[in-house]
């Protein structure tokens, strides 16, 4: 009789498991952590349960009303500025607690709310006002007990109202001030131009200054921001201090350069400035541009901050990153979560960002009952378990106090917490929108809603902090300024000379363009032999006490002996050569992707695992080099590409590579490759040396295993922008990495890598290739001694030279046919090829371009208009590949062999003039 499937507990699995909580009542942490919670379910389960009666009882039920309302009080609390304050829910009600026959007037002692005896109505008044108020904080479903007790501490010790000082009263009101009047300026002198107001959520600029001052305050020399364009003028004139002039010059649109392509819009634009606080000290402080794709940022600004923090020292105390976010956004888009969930493992960390959702209530024209399927845009955080603190824009000093909790909650714990920062939208989307089509209600009631600064100013004239006068010239001081800026912007000859950016970014911000004749000249990138079999010992000294995995036996012992003699160096040891000479000279690598330790062929086995203990060896981790980190990231693309880049710009002495699993993965981090990877530069004058490595080739896997898209990146090549190659040969790929961080300039690199070729016996490079040579833009075909007679040739890039070399040594009628490699697509090699055509092949008349991928993808389209250029000799190109297709490939092995053999053959009876027999093309 078959035993029940869900059924363990047999005989013999009985026995285990009495063995198991024999050894759980001698030494609970013996066992693993599943284990000791069964058990101690289990004991749970034999203890009696007795009822409380009287007293007791209501002495628990107090007690889980007072927990009730620290898990749900935020749902009552008063969040809107637009709305009256809510009721309190039913689930909160004494009644629904069996209290409401309680005395209010009755003391209790709780176990640990308040410090002392409290009656009952004192109980229910510092609950509501601690978890009702302006203030809603979500943090209960933390799985860390210290965390929640420390909240609940340092919330409930002042009911979420702590003292203000009056000279803090006047700089919220002040920060207040500036944020409204330069709205209004904007709105008056420049009518109809976008700017994305901060209007509505002006509390951002207190929130923000008060942030930065609590932050300095507990070691913080750093901050970088990433954030969307609602309210980014604001933030960049009152919090980086952005000069007004460079502000208005902007909205005049006096500057531009009318030949380049170049620039952004002003509500995407960057800064960095050295920025004295409240306090009287100083903060550097650096704000990511940032595209129309709002939560693009996130990654980059995570990985621009790990980046400056291993700078730093390896400490994430010092640089504090804070994201801003839309509360549409937040919860409508994938890469939140992605980021997220990097924010906690060990190579992506940033001991805690603060994050801030500029909350006001509406995505464009959609309310939130048609964006969200949760009761907050917040709840996106949950993944994480991150703290929440919601909290109403028109009360400024609970905004002010929330900031500090997230201060010191990021100081002690090292982890993320976010602010939802509640108010509304003055305007529509931007301010050419008419906002009332869509939500007349609601504009209706912003339009007679007093503004926050109004609010504030009324509250602080009855308390007697300011006058009426002195709240005023809050307004008109700024407004003074603005004025004079802008009389100064109209002068005949008026140039606004940038603000010196902070030292400590000399090198993210040092941006230099480079011309042609820089790009492409030859770099020294050999290293000596003896040099490399250095290189070689350091990365095969394996200690006598680690147990490699029998195969890995025979790879080590293979890669000793490719040091031996001329050398036979393969691909996967060429380039931890590249990277081990690299750290030699100090130079950091960091290498990440879903499979990189091992390699997703199995070829590079940067990381051993001992076969007895599966503890890691890390090949490449040597005393006296830079650190170089091969890291198996998350399967994530947009979120982990995202995270080098940004990494990339903050650290660009370090060599900085990302590899998809397959190429063709990159496609989920489209949004990261045309608006930061290929435009940066021309944007922002933001560089980055990122390397993409992208598994690119025809092999018979499929449509989704084939292909990187290169026609993709090269449609985006322009100006010097990126560089894009596909290299044949390890010393290339050799070259071309060290090449990447020995340049003095960075540029993003597409590398289309191997798949069949890292074990293809053809692919290998003698020492010679690595020690007297550099990296070559193109490879000439060195099987024929003279190609001075050729009238056609073959060019073409990546594995199928492979293949068409096999196919020529076997057929002596092919012998005869050059067969040309571009290494580097773009930039386009022109003056290297015009002297090779130049001095060997003068006579040249027809080039055939042969390519695995479809006519309307891989470089065809790319190279059809070049190659005439190369020489005046060339009357006809000519194209051999697969047909236009809208799949990259075909799904079936045996498909894709036909059409392998079809291009050949086809390839070579248009390159002997012979009539070829073209294959029928599916």
């Amino acid at each position: 009789m078959s035993q029940d499937k869900n059924t363990f507990a047999s005989g013999t699995n009985a026995a285990y498991i009495e063995s198991m909580y024999e050894d759980y009542r001698k030494d609970p942490s013996s066992l693993d952590d599943s284990w000791q919670k069964f058990f101690e379910g289990y004991e749970f389960g034999l203890t009696a349960v007795v009822e409380p009666t009287g007293e007791r009882r209501e002495d628990a039920k107090v007690e889980a009303y007072i927990n009730a309302y620290r898990r749900l009080g935020y749902l009552a609390a008063y969040l809107n500025p637009l709305d009256p304050k809510p009721e309190i829910p039913e689930n909160l009600h004494v009644t629904s607690h069996e209290l409401d026959h309680v005395d209010a007037n009755r003391k209790f002692l709780t176990a640990n709310f308040g410090t002392g005896e409290m009656t009952f109505a004192e109980i229910t008044k510092k609950l509501q006002e601690t978890y009702c108020g302006s203030i809603g904080p979500d943090f209960r479903d933390s799985n860390n007990v210290e965390e929640v007790v420390w909240l609940q501490q340092i919330m409930e010790a002042h009911n979420n109202k702590p003292s203000v000082s009056a000279e803090s009263k006047k700089r919220i009101l002040q920060k207040l001030g500036e944020a409204e009047a330069l709205e209004h300026f904007l709105q008056t002198r420049y009518l109809g131009q976008k700017r994305f107001s901060v209007e509505g959520l002006d509390a951002l600029i207190p929130l923000l200054d008060g942030m930065i001052d609590e932050a300095v305050n507990v070691g913080v020399h750093e901050i970088t921001m990433g954030m969307a364009h609602r309210g980014r003028l604001n933030v960049l004139t009152h919090i980086l201090k952005k000069p007004y002039e460079r502000l208005l010059l902007e909205f005049e649109g006096q500057v531009f350069n009318s030949f380049d392509i170049e620039g952004d819009v002003k509500y995407h634009m960057g800064y960095a400035h050295d920025v004295e606080t409240f306090s009287g000290k100083k903060v550097r402080i650096y704000l990511s541009p940032n595209p129309s794709h709002l939560e693009a940022i996130n990654a980059p600004i995570a990985g621009f901050t790990r980046a400056r923090q291993e700078h730093d020292e390896g400490s994430s105390e010092g640089i504090l990153p804070i994201i801003l976010h839309g509360d549409a956004a937040i919860i409508g888009q994938g890469v939140v979560a992605e980021v997220l969930n990097l924010s906690q493992l060990q190579h992506y960390g940033t001991g805690g960002t603060i994050h801030i959702i500029t909350n006001n209530q509406i995505g464009f024209t959609t309310n939130p009952s048609a964006a969200k399927s949760c009761a907050f845009s917040s709840d996106i955080s949950k993944m994480i378990r991150m703290p929440v603190l919601h909290v109403n824009a028109d009360d400024p000093e609970a905004v002010a106090w929330v900031t500090k909790i997230a201060i010191a909650y990021r100081h002690k714990f090292k982890k993320d917490i976010l602010i939802d920062l509640v108010g509304y939208r003055r305007y529509g989307h931007n301010e050419t929108d008419e906002p009332s089509f869509t939500q007349p209600i609601m504009y209706k009631k912003i339009a007679e809603h007093p503004t926050v600064f109004q609010i504030y100013s009324k509250k602080l004239i009855a308390e007697g902090v300011v006058t009426e006068e002195e709240s005023a010239s809050y307004l008109s001081s700024v407004k003074e300024l603005l004025n004079e800026a802008q009389k100064s912007v109209h002068t005949k000859g008026f140039v606004a000379h940038p603000t010196p950016a902070p030292a400590a970014f000399k090198d993210i911000l040092a941006y230099r363009k480079p011309d042609r004749n820089e790009v492409m000249a030859s770099v020294i990138t050999h290293v000596s032999e003896a040099k490399l079999k250095e290189l070689a010992q350091e990365i095969l000294n394996i200690d006598k006490t680690f147990t490699p995995h029998p195969k890995i036996i025979r790879l080590l012992e293979n890669r000793a002996k490719m040091m031996e003699g001329a050398g036979a160096v393969d691909w996967g040891f060429a380039e931890l050569l590249a990277f081990a000479s690299l750290a030699d000279q100090k130079y950091p690598v960091r290498l990440s992707g879903q499979d990189c330790k091992r390699g997703t062929f199995s070829s590079r086995h940067a990381v051993l695992f001992d076969y007895e203990t599966g503890k890691a060896n890390e090949l490449l981790q040597k005393k006296n080099w830079a650190p170089v980190n091969v890291i198996n990231s998350p399967l994530s693309e947009l979120g982990c590409m995202g995270f080098e880049f940004g990494y990339s710009v903050g650290n660009p002495n370090t060599l900085v590579l990302w590899e998809a699993q397959y190429g063709d993965f990159v496609n989920g981090a489209q949004i990261l490759m045309d608006q930061f990877l290929v435009a940066s530069e021309a944007k922002w004058q933001q560089t980055s040396g990122l390397v993409l490595l992208l598994p690119h080739g025809h092999e018979g896997a499929g449509p989704e295993h084939t292909s990187a898209r290169p026609e993709r990146f090269l449609q985006s090549c322009g100006n010097l922008n990126i560089q894009v190659c596909n290299v044949t040969t390890p010393a290339q790929m050799f070259h071309l990495l060290r090449r990447q961080i020995l340049r003095n300039f960075r540029k993003p690199l597409v590398l289309m890598s191997p798949k069949s070729l890292l074990r293809h016996p053809k692919v290998i490079s003698e020492l010679k290739d690595f020690t007297s040579t550099t990296f070559k833009e193109f490879l000439d075909d060195t099987d024929l001694k003279s190609g001075s007679k050729a009238e056609r040739l073959m060019m073409c890039t990546g594995k199928i030279y492979y293949e068409l070399t096999e196919l020529r040594e076997k057929n002596p009628d092919f012998a005869h046919v050059p067969i040309l490699r571009l290494e580097q697509l773009y930039p386009f090699p022109y003056e290297g090829l015009s002297e090779l055509f130049q001095a060997r092949y003068p006579q040249v008349r027809e080039v055939i371009w042969v390519q695995e991928e479809p006519q309307n993808m891989g470089a065809w389209t790319f190279v059809r208009a070049r190659i005439p250029r190369i020489s005046d000799t060339i009357h006809k190109v000519d194209y051999v590949g697969r047909k236009n297709s809208g799949s990259t490939a075909e799904g079936s092995a045996k498909a894709h062999t036909a059409e392998q053999k079809r291009i050949l053959e086809e390839a070579f009876a248009l390159a002997t003039a012979k009539t070829p027999q073209r294959l029928a093309r599916k």
